[in-house]
């Protein structure tokens, strides 16, 4: 199957790209009423456009395919990492630091009571776990940054000096 996917994997993908545009094209053209998509005021009437379904496969096709890979990305990565045991060490070791960072982080976070902030999590009615989650995300995403960055700089000082 790799091999398989190695060779003919990006030829499928551009044909099951084109089949699909094909069929949302056909699905438009048949479907649609050529005066209410060829009047002067179709941009106005969207949602009336929109209520005929005509975009309704489209949303369809690109919704399964998007299930479809999410669903081949899990499938591949497990059977690989099962697969290929210990190549795949580093990767379980940087996933548990990652888990057990993102556990610290939200365990040490605050949840916001005064401020601006605490108008905007009523708004989207955000509670004290679910904040505590974003700013342990945040203060995630911050750190692992610093870290890429600190890492490019210290590998391209090291490559200066081989």
């Amino acid at each position: 199957m790799y091999n398989f996917l190695t060779k003919k994997g990006q030829l499928m993908a551009f044909l099951l790209g084109a089949i699909s545009t094909i069929i949302v094209l056909v699905s438009i053209t048949t479907n649609s009423n050529k005066h209410l998509l060829d009047a002067p005021d179709a941009a106005k009437r969207a949602t009336e456009i929109a209520d005929t379904g005509i975009l309704n496969t489209g949303i369809n096709i690109t919704t399964f395919l998007l299930v479809l890979a999410l669903a081949a990305v899990v499938i591949f990565g497990l059977v690989n990492l099962l697969s290929n045991w210990k190549s795949s060490l580093k990767f379980i070791i940087g996933f548990a630091v990652l888990v057990i960072m993102f556990m610290v982080l939200k365990g040490s976070a605050e949840h916001e009571t005064v401020g601006k902030i605490v108008e905007t999590m009523k708004e989207f009615n955000i509670d004290e776990g679910l904040s505590k989650g974003i700013s342990a995300a945040i203060k995630g995403t911050v750190a692992m940054a610093v870290v890429a960055v600190g890492s490019m700089i210290v590998f391209e000082i090291i490559n200066i000096f081989k």
